[in-house]
């Protein structure tokens, strides 16, 4: 599939038209990949894997069910829009193959990203259960950890740490997250033409 790519996610439950149909809406020369109905391509099996996991990471919900419909195109259909507004989480953007290898990358820095949190909350209850060992111990409180407490503070309330706020401007900043139309790509296009 040709460059620019657009990712349209939807929710899992949502019943789409037959391929043709979603075809005719977005004009025949833009190519349409739908997962289950169009023929296997690893490639955008991967793409859509990797912008999956961007979505739940950058939107905080880790356990939604989405589908995809991606295509090679500057706009999302107007049609495709009319029949599933209500029903699109989001679009993404891939727009050429060194933006699909920074997309990639994003995707492994935000698994790390996650592993980081995992973490600050591993160290906060080895910490906490240090500290109640302890004052169970001696009686003693631990007043002179102040690094740590205010780490900890922040957590305790829900609050992000600055790197998951710094990877979730980045990744809506790379994956050109929610545009419909992408005016910047059809301007060099017909540069180039």
């Amino acid at each position: 599939m040709d460059y620019p790519q657009g990712f349209i996610f939807i929710k899992e439950k949502t019943k789409l038209e037959s391929l043709s149909t979603l075809q005719a809406w977005f004009t025949a020369d833009v190519e349409i990949y739908l997962q289950g109905q169009s023929p296997n391509s690893k490639v955008l099996d991967q793409k859509i894997k990797n912008l999956s996991e961007i979505h739940r990471f950058v939107w905080k919900k880790s356990d939604y069910q989405m589908q995809c419909i991606a295509f090679n195109h500057t706009m999302v259909s107007h049609a495709f829009l009319w029949a599933h507004n209500s029903d699109v989480l989001k679009v993404y953007w891939i727009d050429s193959k060194e933006h699909h290898l920074e997309v990639s990358c994003l995707a492994k820095r935000i698994k790390s990203a996650l592993q980081f949190s995992y973490l600050l909350h591993e160290l906060e209850a080895c910490h906490m259960a240090m500290a109640n060992y302890i004052y169970a111990k001696t009686g003693q409180t631990m007043l002179d950890q102040t690094e740590v407490d205010r780490l900890m503070m922040g957590r305790a309330w829900g609050t992000p740490s600055e790197i998951e706020i710094h990877m979730r401007k980045i990744a809506k900043s790379e994956t050109r997250a929610g545009l419909l139309r992408r005016i910047d790509l059809e301007h060099s296009e017909e540069i180039a033409a």
